[in-house]
């Protein structure tokens, strides 16, 4: 296994953690002390899932190259960790019209990004 897997398995791991538990990286996540409203908690939970995007990047972009496939391919990783966390918030700790908006946001981004790498012919995962 190689270094870049070993560390976007190290990443992705932190990521989870900080995701379910936000209390416990502070500094990271930026966890309101003491929690103000709905909404900030489940963006801590969110900043924990970014962690885990660019873990999921690690292990699911092989190559740089070509670009057409592997920016697209990032870029919907990234947010796919991001959207794991916030959902997880948002059942765990309650859920604010806002944060449906982001869930719709960035689902909508995953989509477009999606049928990008459909119709250039790349590994979507």
């Amino acid at each position: 296994m190689s270094g870049v897997r070993v560390l976007g398995l190290v990443l992705a791991a932190v990521g989870v953690v900080a995701a379910i538990a936000p209390g416990w990286f502070g500094p990271l996540t930026r966890y309101p002390q003491p929690p103000a409203d709905v909404f900030e908690v489940v963006e801590s939970r969110v900043r924990g899932g970014m962690i885990l995007g660019v873990g999921l990047i690690f292990l699911a972009v092989p190559a740089l190259r070509p670009w057409t496939v592997s920016i697209p391919a990032a870029i919907l990783w990234f947010v796919a960790g991001a959207l794991i966390a916030r959902l997880l918030g948002i059942a765990v700790d309650g859920a604010v019209p806002k944060q449906w908006l982001w869930v719709a946001v960035e689902a909508g981004l995953m989509g477009i990004l999606g049928a990008w790498l459909w119709r250039a012919g790349g590994p979507a995962a």
